[in-house]
């Protein structure tokens, strides 16, 4: 299996930047989701997440950006600011109901004017995660069906294979009696 892309990262004032570097999986997901959590539990709350060196990202990168933003709605204690999208990317988090949970591409911030020193000197992140990746991938997946409902549908097939309670029990295209 390939290691996950490189992750860089640094606190900036009152932010944590993270920058990953290639296309963003299921690998780089649990590493930023280990960073997020542990700068939570020690009172960060504001985290910017950079795209800007990011082409693409699969299903379980973006269910864990909405498990964030799930989370930091829910205790009220944070936020997540993406910036740095291409259109393609920008399109693949609004589609999936993302924009509802988080700031994409903000238009205000103390920090949008000094977005080229905050990428300075940032630092690669120890690409190390403690993460079970299987309930991990299924979690984000949970997640996507949670910020949008309309999403069960669409991750039906990882639902039931991975047993999750929230899989739609009817299929999805039903014939017609003839």
């Amino acid at each position: 299996m390939k290691d996950a892309s490189p992750i860089f990262t640094k606190r900036f004032e009152s932010y944590i930047w993270i920058r990953p570097e290639g296309r963003g999986t299921f690998l780089e997901s649990s590493i930023i989701k280990d960073l997020v959590g542990s700068s939570a539990e020690d009172g960060i709350r504001n985290f910017i997440i950079d795209l800007e060196a990011c082409p693409g990202m699969d299903s379980t990168f973006m269910g864990m950006l909405a498990g964030l933003g799930i989370g930091f709605r829910k205790n009220k204690k944070g936020e997540i600011s993406i910036v740095g999208t291409t259109e393609k990317t920008r399109a693949s988090l609004k589609e999936l109901g993302l924009q509802y949970l988080m700031a994409i591409e903000p238009t205000d911030g103390p920090w949008l004017e000094k977005m080229d020193e905050a990428r300075e000197n940032l630092v690669l992140l120890d690409q190390k995660s403690e993460i079970d990746r299987e309930a991990h991938v299924l979690e984000c997946h949970e997640d996507l069906c949670t910020a949008d409902e309309s999403n069960l549908h669409r991750f039906r097939t990882v639902l039931d294979m991975m047993g999750s309670d929230m899989a739609p029990k009817t299929p999805p295209h039903q014939k017609g009696s003839d």
